[in-house]
C-alpha cells in the first residue's frame, strides 16, 4: 500500500487497524484503509508486487460534525469545547481574581480577564467551515478567535490531512516530570503557487480531517493527485 500524496510506501507501524487509518511516516499523510487490501498491496508492506496509488475510499461522515448542504455549497459546523470545559476555566478564573484581591498583584486580574474569554469561548462557540464554488472559509463563530482562513478557489491546488503530535509535561506527587504525547489532526491545502498552509487543525479524529477533505474537494472539483512533501509544519 503506497501513500496517495507522496508515493512512498506505507510501514506497518504506520497502520491503526481500530482506526481504520494509515499514517505516511514520510509526509504525515492520512489515508482511509479500504475493508479488504487490494491486489498488489499489503497493509504490512511486505507484498512482492510494487506499491500502487492508493484509491480513494468514502469516509462516512463523523457523528461530531452538523452539515448543511446548499446546490453547490456546505456549512459544516461543531462545537469547539462544551459546558465542562467552560466551568474548568471558570474555577481557574476566580482563582487568578482572589489571589489578586488578597495579594494586590493586580496584573493577575488581566489573566483572569483572559480566563474569562477563554471559557465562553470554550462553551458557546463553534468552529464553521464554509465552501462553495468560489472558495473556503474557515472561523469560530460566534466570538472572535484566531486562525479564520479564507482561501480562493482558484488558489486551491490540492487539499489532504495529515497526523501531527503535541507533548507535555505534568509534575508526578514524588517530584519526577512525565511527558505526555497526543495525536492531533489537521486540514492543509497545497497553493497554486508552490505553497503549503493549514487550513484546520486540532481535530481528535483522523476521520474528520479524511472527510473534510474528501467533501470540500469534491465541492471545489479538485481532483485528487499526490502532493510532494506534503506534512504542514
Amino acid at each position: 500500500m503506497s501513500c496517495r500524496n507522496c508515493g512512498a510506501g506505507i510501514e506497518s507501524d504506520g497502520i491503526d487497524v481500530s482506526l481504520r487509518v494509515a499514517t505516511c511516516s514520510h509526509c504525515g499523510s492520512l489515508h482511509e484503509l479500504p475493508s479488504e487490501p487490494t491486489r498488489g498491496q499489503s497493509l504490512g508492506g511486505n507484498s512482492s508486487a510494487p506499491a500502487t496509488k492508493t484509491e480513494r475510499v468514502e469516509v462516512p461522515m463523523p457523528k461530531r460534525f452538523t452539515v448543511k448542504r446548499g446546490a453547490d455549497s456546505m456549512e459544516v459546523s461543531w462545537k469547539v469545547g462544551g459546558v465542562f470545559h467552560g466551568v474548568v476555566l471558570l474555577v481557574m478564573a476566580g482563582a487568578f481574581t482572589n489571589a489578586a484581591l488578597t495579594s494586590e498583584a493586580h496584573f493577575l486580574l488581566l489573566g483572569s480577564a483572559a480566563l474569562l474569554y477563554f471559557a465562553a469561548v470554550r462553551t458557546v462557540n463553534r468552529h464553521r467551515v464554509r465552501v462553495d464554488r468560489a472558495g473556503l472559509q474557515v472561523a469560530q463563530v460566534p466570538l472572535p478567535w484566531p486562525g479564520a482562513r479564507k482561501l480562493d478557489a482558484s488558489d486551491i491546488e490540492q487539499l489532504y490531512a495529515t497526523e501531527y503530535a503535541t507533548s507535555s509535561q505534568s509534575q508526578r506527587h514524588h517530584g519526577s516530570r512525565r511527558e505526555q504525547s497526543r495525536n492531533y489532526y489537521r486540514l492543509a491545502a497545497a497553493t497554486r503557487d508552490g505553497g503549503k498552509m493549514t487550513v484546520l487543525s486540532g481535530l481528535h479524529d483522523p476521520l474528520q480531517a479524511l472527510w473534510l477533505e474528501q467533501e470540500l474537494e469534491r465541492l471545489l472539483k479538485i481532483s485528487d493527485k499526490a502532493v510532494a512533501g506534503s506534512h504542514v509544519q
